[in-house]
Formats: structure tokens, sequence, C-alpha cells
């Protein structure tokens, strides 16, 4: 005979388990979804740009200012990036442009702003800048411009972000070289080092040892006058340095036919003796 009593508890444990058990498989469910929810909606983060370890553009100049003057336009995609293109370049300026002058003002304009989808699933951007320094007191004025663009793959699955931020941190590495090349190029008399003396007045000037024309101390025209652009100092200053290597060669070489006859030659000032007494008279 079977008993079917000793049966019974196991059968209501089991029917009171099963509630418990669906309800802990729902919270699991949940829990599950909440976890990749919250996984897909994390933000990525960005690195903040910085430019502070280039080396700086000393400029002659007492001020720096920088300006955003860029209008995007209507399909342009560059407030969409995490790293905003206007402030990046503002920042470039603030850190690489330094004022070593007492006079004179210097402002970097962001003039064009660009970032659009381009064909083929890629990005395309371009930023133009403007420098323009002027200095009333000494009648100096210069300006450059430098401008960059460059495309980019941008695959869907990194997203828009991502994609973004990889188009303006390699346009600023190019910005960054062109805004240096324009400004060594043809503001090279408004450099100055740290300590606001201008790179231009630190040539080494070398003149020919062989010439017989060498300018008097404080001639005029030896002292430029201050923002005067020496754009040719440097090629001027250059031309004698061959002179003297090509005379010091020659010299070089005439220095065997100089033993061969004797050195006293070189020194005819050892022989010169006075002449007798009468021999000199007065002219008439």
């Amino acid at each position: 005979m079977t008993n079917h009593s000793a049966r019974r508890p196991h059968l209501v444990s089991r029917m009171k388990l099963r509630p418990s058990v669906s309800i802990l498989g729902l919270f699991c469910g949940l829990s599950l979804l909440a976890g990749c929810a919250s996984g897909g909606s994390s933000e990525e983060k960005f690195p903040a740009p910085d430019y502070s370890y280039l080396p700086p553009l000393n400029l002659n100049v007492a001020q720096v200012d920088v300006s955003n003057q860029a209008r995007p336009d209507g399909d342009d995609l560059s407030s969409s990036s995490p790293t905003n293109p206007a402030d990046t370049l503002a920042l470039m300026g603030h850190q690489r442009l330094h004022a070593t002058g007492s006079s004179g003002t210097a402002n970097l304009a962001i003039t064009k702003i660009e970032m659009t989808k381009a064909p083929h699933h890629a990005l395309s951007g371009s930023y133009t800048v403007q420098l323009h320094v002027d200095d009333v007191t000494h009648n100096h004025h210069g300006f450059i411009t430098a401008h960059v663009q460059r495309t980019i793959d941008a695959p869907g699955k990194l997203g828009l972000e991502h994609n973004l931020h990889t188009l303006n941190a390699q346009l600023m590495d190019d910005m960054n070289v062109e805004l240096e090349y324009q400004v060594r190029s043809h503001l090279s008399s408004w450099l100055t080092d740290a300590t606001g003396t201008p790179l231009n007045a630190t040539t080494i000037q070398s003149q020919d040892l062989g010439g017989t024309d060498l300018p008097a101390p404080g001639a005029a025209g030896t002292q430029p006058m201050a923002g005067t652009v020496l754009t040719g100092a440097t090629a001027t200053a250059a031309r004698p340095v061959s002179n003297a290597a090509g005379a010091a060669s020659t010299a070089t070489s005439n220095w065997p036919r100089q033993t061969d006859t004797g050195m006293d030659q070189t020194a005819p000032a050892t022989r010169i003796h006075s002449p007798p007494p009468g021999m000199l008279t007065l002219p008439q």
C-alpha cells in the first residue's frame, strides 16, 4: 500500500517555490535589461585639447586677442562635436601666441569653421584663421592667413561624436603646423625670444677678413630702426661667411709657400730702421 500522505508535503513545497522562482527570474531579466540600457547610454570620454607643450610664438606686441568671426552653414555639424572647434582654435591662439613687446596688438580671427558629411561614409572639415599684427607707434603692420582642410572615414559603428572629435583633432594638428609655418615665413620680423628681444636682432653678422671696407663703429645704416622689417638681413649677412671661409682656405693652401720663402717676409715691420740724420728734409 502506497502512502500518498508522505508525498504530499513535497508537492506543496514545490508549489510554494514556483512563484518565488518566477519572481526571481523576472527581477534578473529586468536587471539585465537595465544594465544593457545603461551600458548603451554611457557617454564616451574625450580628452581635453592642450597645446601648451608646443613651442610658443613670441610676438613683439603688447597684447594678443582672439575673436570668432566664423558663421556656420545650415548643414554644418560642428555644433555636434564634443570638442567645440571655436573653443579649440581659441585655445590654440591663447597658448601659442605670446605678447612679449611693449606696444602694438595681435588679433587672431577665426574666419571659417566647417564640418560636413562627405560621400562614402566620410566627414570633411576646414578651418581658417587670420593673424593681424599692428604697431601704430612704429608704423609696422602685417598679417597672415592659415587654412587647413581634411577628410576622414567615419564608420557608423563609432558614432557621430567620436568621428567629429577625430576630425577636429586632426584639423587642429594641421592648423598648429600651418600657423607656425606662416608666422615664421611671413612675420619673422615680429618674432622675439622669451625676453622680448627680436630674433632678427640676434643674428650673428660676419665680415670678410680680407676686406678693407669695414664700416666705422656707429656709422649710419648699421643700426636698423625699430619696426623695420629685416627679411633680407640674414641672407645679406650670410654672404661674407663664404668669402671669409675662402680667404681662410686660401691662406691655408699658401702656407707652405710662405714657409719656403722665409718667415721674415711676413713680418717686415721688424726690419725697418730709422734713416741716418740729415737724410730727411722738410718740403720747401
